[in-house]
């Protein structure tokens, strides 16, 4: 088998991604990177030709050939800036934009909207291109917007908000990387149909999905039930309930949620059990091969093309010409780093996906633990017990190879992923096969009520067992802190222990020892970091005021609830997560004046008195609305700054920052600006 260190697509994968993120986090003018590539493709057919000749000189043909395609990665992913694009939507905005604009997506709705995203047609008479988030009033009309269909409004577009607390989700970079920068929020009397049809493959991909909708619709399947429906075949998770989501997630079984690698790796393997007699006749095998990847296609088909599934069936799409070309392991592995090469180049963003990159990760933990794992015991005879250690070794493998992502992401870790994968993956792909079936059947109006009553029930057993895995909390180890710094180096632990598994020599031991010295040496830094950064954080919550004091590990809140078990204090959680803290003293909110290293912060509430203070505070924060003249407040402490939380009414905050700007001190509002933060 040749070595996979020595295979050509793994090293122009690796330079293809170090130039997109080189690319997405610096502006660099197209016209730059098409100079220096220019350049770069003249030389490396100067040395190509050079290399033909002396031996010698073929390492700079390949060094041109890494900084090409390095080139490459750049391009593909520059051209997205918007910088870059001269009919992009934002280079027109004005107060007020006249939008014409087409539905591309259905999102999870919220409590009082109706969430999709929708590319750009025109703005302001200009045609114009860029995608946006849509919000629309679900009070204000009667129907959701459909996929495909095009609209007219008029409406100011707003920046996407930042988290206002450190440590939560960023929803504004997530969106960024969908090439998503503002968003419009709309009501009836603002918007518009108009009867233009602009079809693509898309597009008829969610109408037939949403012909299968309402199919299934006319049959008498539970409200969860249809959510796994539309989850497992259709690829659609927006009608799964919060409490059915964290269930799945609790038991280390959201991947079964995801149409995704599992599903599209079932499917082929299902293809592959059920099309096996083809290899009998003559070119059978590859008569074989183009069956499976047209069924895998018309699976995607039947999702709606989502950007998850395509992935995937593309992932398995050069997996099965491999495994047709060469039934060797090495031939998945050489497959899968190819369509993984292939993917970034078409499109860069996919480097960002959660889902893309755990995907890619548990297949190649598979591939190349499984063997090792595997062969930990001897080979079992009877076949149930043989088959029951096989799927615990490939859920191990997948976990091995997917951990380190879920823990960066998610911070959590189920401790029982293992019996909820053994119990259900093994049944996935009956359950999938019978969900293709009913859907088929549903669409010709021949579904019986006995299949609607097994199928139902089978989906009811497997939600039960979910939920009561996930109620299993003692062996759910959540708020786990995991950087960035650390995700890389336990993927370089992994590799370089698996290339000493494949080489027992001392040297590739002390390399992994070395890999081992260097994680721990990231969390030592990280927890001296932890030790020795105090800070004093403002956070912003509405209608309510929270300080934070972070000394060493642990953390003292103040707060005004009346019940801190009853708050919603998610960022607080996320702000422990986020620098390593362990230990949390709360205590009601009762000082007028509190001290932190050099500063002096002097507390204004809704009584506003501040007269007869013994000192001058630099730092001055108001809240619940305290009615003040803040001109004589200025005047006669002299604050640098006043700092106004999100308990106070937004009209006066409004009043506060007109009379600091006019006396040239800073005012930070936290429901704009975000916590603020004292080191």
């Amino acid at each position: 088998m040749t070595k996979i260190t020595q295979y050509i697509p793994l090293h122009l994968s690796f330079f293809l991604v170090l130039g997109v993120l080189l690319g997405y986090y610096l502006f660099i003018p197209i016209s730059s990177i098409f100079y220096l590539g220019f350049f770069a493709l003249v030389l490396l057919g100067l040395f190509f030709q050079l290399s033909k000749k002396y031996f010698q000189l073929r390492w700079v043909f390949q060094l041109l050939s890494y900084i090409l395609i390095f080139l490459i990665g750049i391009a593909s992913i520059s051209i997205r800036n918007i910088q870059n694009q001269k009919t992009h939507y934002s280079h027109t905005i004005s107060n007020e934009n006249n939008l014409v604009f087409q539905i591309d997506k259905k999102l999870k709705p919220t409590l009082y909207h109706n969430k999709y995203y929708a590319h750009i047609l025109q703005i302001n008479n200009n045609k114009s291109k860029g995608r946006i988030l849509v919000n629309i009033s679900k009070d204000s009309i009667s129907r959701v917007f459909k996929v495909g269909e095009i609209y007219f409004a008029t409406s100011n577009l707003f920046e996407i908000n930042k988290p206002l607390n450190p440590y939560s989700f960023d929803y504004n970079n997530y969106l960024k990387k969908q090439g998503i920068l503002h968003q419009i929020s709309l009501n009836k009397s603002e918007v518009y149909e108009l009867p233009i049809e602009r079809n693509t493959l898309k597009i008829y991909a969610a109408q037939w999905r949403e012909r299968i909708q309402n199919s299934l619709s006319k049959y008498a399947f539970k409200e969860n039930e249809m959510a796994i429906i539309n989850a497992i075949v259709l690829g659609q998770r927006q009608s799964i309930s919060k409490d059915l989501l964290n269930s799945y997630a609790g038991a280390g079984a959201i991947h079964i949620l995801a149409v995704s690698g599992l599903h599209v790796g079932i499917l082929f393997l299902l293809l592959g059990f059920l099309l096996k007699p083809l290899e009998r006749i003559a070119n059978g095998k590859h008569i074989k091969t183009i069956l499976i990847i047209l069924f895998l296609w018309g699976f995607a088909l039947l999702t709606g093309l989502s950007g998850s599934v395509v992935r995937a069936v593309t992932m398995f799409t050069f997996i099965a010409i491999g495994l047709a070309i060469r039934n060797q392991r090495s031939a998945v592995l050489h497959a899968l780093l190819t369509s993984f090469f292939i993917l970034v180049l078409i499109h860069p963003f996919f480097i960002f996906d959660v889902g893309f990159q755990m995907s890619y990760a548990a297949v190649l933990g598979i591939v190349l633990l499984f063997p090792k794992i595997n062969a930990l015991i001897p080979r079992l005879k009877w076949y149930f017990p043989r088959k029951v250690w096989e799927l615990f070794c490939v859920s191990v493998t997948a976990t091995i190879g997917t951990l380190p992502i879920s823990l960066y992401y998610f911070h959590q870790f189920p401790g029982l992923f293992f019996i909820s994968n053994i119990v259900i993956v093994p049944f996935l792909g009956i359950i999938m096969g019978m969900g293709i079936f009913v859907v088929l059947l549903a669409l010709l109006n021949l579904l019986p009520d006995i299949l609607v009553q097994v199928y139902g029930f089978i989906l009811s057993m497997m939600n039960a067992f979910i939920e009561w895995v996930a109620h299993q909390e003692a062996f759910l180890f959540k708020n786990i802190s995991f950087s960035i710094f650390a995700l890389l180096t336990t993927y370089l632990v992994i590799a370089m222990g698996y290339r000493w598994s494949l080489d027992k020599k001392i040297s590739k031991l002390l390399v992994f020892f070395v890999a081992i010295i260097i994680l721990q040496t990231v969390f030592f830094i990280e927890k001296y970091q932890t030790e020795t950064n105090d800070e004093f954080v403002i956070f912003h919550k509405s209608k309510e005021s929270i300080l934070g004091i972070k000394k060493a590990d642990k953390l003292q809140i103040v707060h005004t609830f009346d019940s801190i078990k009853t708050a919603n204090l998610r960022f607080i959680n996320n702000y422990k997560v986020g620098n390593k803290l362990t230990n949390t003293e709360f205590e009601s909110f009762t000082p007028n004046i509190i001290n932190y290293k050099n500063s002096k912060i002097l507390v204004v509430d809704s009584l506003g008195i501040y007269k007869d203070i013994s000192c001058k505070p630099n730092i001055i924060l108001l809240r619940q609305s305290p009615k003040i003249n803040i001109e004589r407040l200025l005047k006669s402490l002299q604050p640098k700054v006043i700092i106004a939380d999100g308990s106070n009414y937004k009209s006066y905050v409004a009043q506060w920052r007109i009379t600091c700007l006019r006396n040239n001190i800073d005012f930070h509002y936290t429901g704009t600006n975000g916590a603020f933060i004292l080191k």
